[in-house]
């Protein structure tokens, strides 16, 4: 008999679970943990991959290699077969990708005391909403991806979809209800109808925004500038100057277009910037990123800003003291909804889109649940709030509710 996992790859963490004697069990990815960073370093001294939380720590402590993150971000896109040199060889996106899930792979069926060979995996509803055919290609890299980490058999489920299913458990047959997951890299919207058993999907919608955007937007707006972005170049061959090209603070503010900008080609561009800059000690600090390697380091210090705001938190000064002692940027409450509004303006339009899609008018949804790391932001919940504005926010587990409905999902496949 064939044993299902279900794996919910997901852009900033991941998990997998499956079924035991009719309950949902969750597989230990790390020592006490049950989901991991969707992250792997290359260590180039050691000769070791390393995966999760492993590697977010190699990165922090300065270990020399290549660190890789928002994976999921690539499927089906032109990076997919960028190829670098990593640990001796020429590699691309989907032997990264692949590596990764054969780790996860592994330490599943370390776990069980069992091998795993079919999967139900989770994807977003679109990876690339405006575009058919890079959408149909994203999920042909990533089932090729499983297969080749040892997967013999795949089967793709909607991630709202999936926590749907987990949650429907909890309401009375005959209630609608509205999954809201605001994952990494996409936010998904399920209309649902509990059953007696199970769940009747009425639609399913989604938009490529979610948590690595919201890092990105914060970075670009508030770090960037410390670096000279929108700074003035003077001119080489003519009066009056010009503003530095945007295009390498923006992918340095990309969590997977980090990695290829330390090249020599990226570094004597900034230092060119550097020389001709109306105000050298910005582009000088571009340059030391560059030198030194700190553009992840700065994408975690947008990403812990994000989460002490969602937090609560009440502190605007965010230290960047890693590139320059005593430099800080101040974020404010206002500052952050400002750089943020615009997703939260998309994530509206989605909700609305979902729920004309099923010709539900917002009065039939009786309960709206929301999964995803950034699904408690505020400018989530505004967007719910003013599209469904007389029905209570559940909040389910933010991470391992679509792993839970993945695996439920397997018993209709063994």
């Amino acid at each position: 008999m064939s044993n299902w996992l279900g794996v919910d790859f997901g852009t900033s963490n991941s998990a997998a679970a499956y079924m035991a004697g009719g309950q949902v069990v969750h597989v230990e990815l790390e020592e006490g943990r049950e989901t991991i960073p969707t992250a792997l370093f290359f260590d180039l001294y050691e000769k070791q991959v390393l995966s999760g939380r492993p590697a977010n720590q190699a990165l922090l402590d300065g270990v020399e290699g290549r660190y890789m993150r928002s994976l999921k971000s690539v499927l089906g896109t032109p990076l997919m077969k960028e190829q670098r040199v990593l640990l001796g060889q020429r590699t691309d996106f989907s032997e990264v990708i692949t590596e990764f899930l054969r780790q996860l792979k592994a330490r599943a069926e370390h776990f069980a005391g069992k091998a795993f060979d079919h999967v139900v995996a989770g994807r977003p509803v679109f990876f690339h909403r405006v575009d058919a055919d890079r959408n149909r290609r994203a999920e042909q890299d990533l089932e090729a991806c499983y297969h080749k980490a040892g997967f013999t058999q795949v089967h793709f489920m909607y991630e709202p979809e999936a926590a749907a299913l987990e949650s429907a458990r909890d309401y009375q047959k005959g209630s609608v209800g509205l999954v809201v997951d605001i994952g990494g890299g996409t936010s998904d919207f399920t209309l649902f109808e509990a059953k007696e058993q199970g769940v009747r999907i009425i639609a399913s919608n989604g938009v490529r925004v979610g948590g690595t955007d919201f890092d990105r937007q914060i970075s670009y707006d508030h770090f960037m500038p410390l670096l000279g972005r929108g700074g003035q170049l003077t001119r080489r061959f003519a009066e009056g100057t010009i503003q530095a090209p945007a295009h390498i603070f923006s992918e340095l503010a990309t969590w997977e277009k980090i990695p290829f900008l330390y090249d020599e080609k990226t570094l004597q561009l900034a230092k060119g910037m550097e020389r001709d800059a109306v105000e050298r000690p910005l582009f000088a600090r571009l340059v030391k990123v560059l030198e030194r390697r700190l553009g992840h380091d700065l994408a975690f210090d947008a990403e812990r800003t994000k989460i002490a705001h969602n937090e609560g938190s009440n502190h605007s000064l965010v230290d960047l003291s890693l590139i320059e002692a005593g430099l800080k940027t101040e974020l404010t409450e206002e500052g952050l909804q400002n750089s943020l509004v615009r997703y939260g303006e998309q994530i509206a339009e989605a909700i609305q889109e979902t729920l004309d899609a099923g010709g539900i008018a917002p009065q039939q949804v009786e309960a709206v649940v929301s999964v995803g790391g950034s699904s408690s932001m505020k400018i989530v919940t505004d967007a719910i709030q003013g599209c469904l504005p007389n029905v209570a926010v559940q909040q389910g587990d933010m991470f391992t509710s679509i792993v839970d409905g993945l695996a439920i999902a397997t018993q209709n496949r063994a």
